[in-house]
């Protein structure tokens, strides 16, 4: 067999001994390795089949054992009887067993006929799982850029592919004696390595195995941008993220500020991530519908940005009252005067950035390049908002 095999593939030596001279030496070097991998690989797989060839020959000169007979207990076969399989349960008791599994016995499951594959994509059930793990991080936004996504995909499709150029790994599989091996080789292993078949692209199940494998990058925001970094305490910037599931983490890709690029930051934890709140754009003045409602103590996230080509971001304060009021909440009337206090008391008193008023009746845009510019307005309606938003709060107060 190896003399026989040895001869068979002299003709793919030859086709790469008269190689061009125009051929890269390193490309040469790569195609010969190649070539011996295969021809080892080849010599493997025929060993090991005259192995198992001789055990079978040997296996069928042996007589069989005797047989034994044996009776099946009572307990087994009343077992074997009561046993029920997966298919036959009742609908809805399939569907609570179907609840119950973990996204990745779920998959699993869905592996296993063509009836479970159906019950085990159904979109009520990776909903469930979709609300459960990303809920808390994913908006609207997000569901309609991984529409718009599969629409490209889909255009892409019907595109015609350029042709691939063909290498000398190619030409020699025309040439070699066992054609099937290099072909097989190169693309089929590298697809059996592959895990289970990816649900269909339009189906919730497929939008989870995205977001899970770090395939989409989804919008959403980021409190405390390049974390560390003390000018963006107590803010909350756009970013598109990645999800990492070896670090349970994100990957933030923030919008260029100004001539600057876009900046990735890694290692993004979950509870500096939540889905946009509203719908406004990052480069967009935000409506302000809660000016009138504005009482001192109330809480609240400010667009600012530091000059007209930055996007906004939002950053939070509280409503403090006027210099002629004193503090006394019988005898206050803040909430009655054209002005609003807005007050960041993470900033030192006399800093700056300590405070700004802005009108009530007719606020717009408000600042200059000094100081930034002082956008839309949101009130923060729920304690767990003021709790996030307060665990950010930094150890010194910055000047």
């Amino acid at each position: 067999m190896l003399p026989l095999l040895l001869i068979s593939t002299l003709p793919a030596f030859t086709l790469l001994l008269v190689a061009p001279a125009s051929y890269k030496p390193w490309k040469l070097v790569r195609e010969l390795g190649l070539v011996a991998l295969l021809l080892a690989r080849e010599l493997l797989r025929h060993s090991a089949s005259a192995a198992a060839g001789r055990k079978e020959q040997q296996g069928a000169r042996m007589p069989p054992p005797p047989s034994r007979a044996k009776t099946p207990s009572p307990a087994l076969a009343e077992d074997d009887a009561d046993a029920l399989p997966v298919l036959d349960l009742p609908e809805l008791a399939l569907e609570r067993v179907l609840e119950e599994l973990s996204p990745a016995s779920l998959a699993a499951m869905a592996c296993v006929c063509a009836g479970l594959r159906d019950r085990c994509s159904m979109d009520s059930l990776w909903a469930r799982h979709v609300r459960r793990k990303w809920g808390r991080v994913l908006g609207a936004a997000a569901r309609s850029e991984w529409e718009a996504e599969l629409a490209a995909r889909a255009a892409a499709a019907t595109l015609p592919r350029p042709a691939r150029r063909r290498g000398w790994a190619d030409s020699l599989a025309c040439a070699w004696p066992f054609s099937w091996i290099g072909r097989r080789w190169l693309k089929e292993d590298a697809a059996a390595a592959r895990s289970a078949p990816a649900p269909p692209a339009d189906t919730v199940a497929a939008w989870y195995r995205a977001l899970e494998c770090g395939d989409f990058w989804f919008p959403a925001q980021v409190y405390n941008r390049e974390d560390g970094h003390v000018g963006f305490l107590l803010s909350c910037y756009d970013a598109h993220l990645r999800y990492d599931r070896r670090t349970d983490t994100f990957t933030a890709r923030y919008p260029p500020h100004g001539r600057k690029p876009a900046k990735e930051e890694e290692g993004v934890q979950w509870c500096r991530v939540r889905a946009a709140p509203l719908s406004t754009p990052a480069q967009d003045l935000h409506a302000s519908a809660c000016l009138e409602d504005l009482r001192p103590g109330d809480h609240f996230e400010i667009q600012w940005r530091k000059n007209k080509d930055f996007p906004y971001g939002w950053w939070y304060g509280v409503v403090g009252h006027l210099e002629p009021c004193n503090a006394n909440e019988h005898l206050c009337r803040c909430h009655e005067d054209d002005t609003i206090m807005l007050e960041f008391k993470h900033y030192a008193a006399g800093s700056r950035w300590r405070q700004t008023t802005v009108s009530r009746k007719d606020h717009r845009e408000k600042g200059d390049e000094t100081d930034g510019f002082y956008g839309g307005i949101r009130k923060l309606q729920t304690e767990d908002e003021i709790s996030t938003w307060r665990r950010f709060w930094p150890v010194d107060v910055l000047s």
